[in-house]
């Protein structure tokens, strides 16, 4: 699927400001704009949030480039990935899986303890890759990026940045499949959460299919 430059530009400041604020990132959608657009920082920011949102311009060359030639899912990627949207923003090492323990508040389940993190995601691959070939429509296929995303937070393979990450890959795997991106807003940040938390896979699901008919109004507004 071919987007504009005007919507991928549009795409980038909203997966940035959405997915950072669901963390906390105090900067709004015009200073995101402001930033990562026009290159110009409209006021005193805290670097760390500063460059959480900058890291999403590498993040957007990637997501193109990588999948227009098809790249598959890979733990390397997947560090990538990481890499790229913490860099300069986290305490730990970018990219590397986590080495100690963590836990997520008032979860009812324990994450993936360290040294099975490459298994699991290795599993998780492998997962992704047979639901979405057997997928035989497209709400398939999203079904599939919804129960993988929670899986992926299941995981929590690195010891931050695995909610932004987890996001990204849902995008990653959308452009990969050809299907309309899925960025979930920060003002239905509560929902989502649910979501996960109850693990409410068709709920999720039906939540991403709304998400999705909003983004091809925007991606349609762009293309006129």
């Amino acid at each position: 699927m071919t987007y504009s430059p005007e919507y991928l530009s549009d795409l980038m400041v909203r997966m940035a400001h959405h997915s950072t604020a669901i963390e906390g990132n105090k900067l709004t959608q015009g200073e995101t704009k402001s930033v990562l657009v026009d290159g110009y920082v409209p006021r005193a920011m805290d670097m760390r949030e500063l460059n959480e949102v900058l890291n999403y311009k590498a993040f957007m060359t990637f997501l193109v480039e990588q999948t227009a030639s098809g790249t598959p899912f890979s733990l390397s990627l997947i560090r990538e990935i990481h890499a790229i949207l913490c860099r300069d923003a986290i305490e730990s090492v970018p990219g590397q899986f986590k080495q100690r323990p963590n836990m997520i508040i008032g979860a009812a389940f324990t994450p993936t303890p360290p040294y099975l993190v490459s298994s699991a995601l290795t599993d998780w691959i492998l997962d992704l890759v047979a639901q979405m070939d057997a997928s035989v429509s497209n709400s398939d296929k999203v079904l599939t990026i919804c129960r993988q995303h929670i899986a992926f937070e299941h995981i929590h393979p690195f010891p931050d940045g695995n909610g932004r990450v987890g996001r990204a890959l849902m995008v990653y795997s959308c452009f990969l499949a050809g299907l309309t991106p899925i960025v979930i807003p920060v003002d239905r940040r509560k929902e989502y959460i649910n979501y996960l938390n109850t693990e409410d896979l068709h709920g999720f699901t039906a939540f991403a299919e709304r998400l999705q008919t909003e983004e091809r109004e925007r991606i349609e507004m762009f293309a006129k």
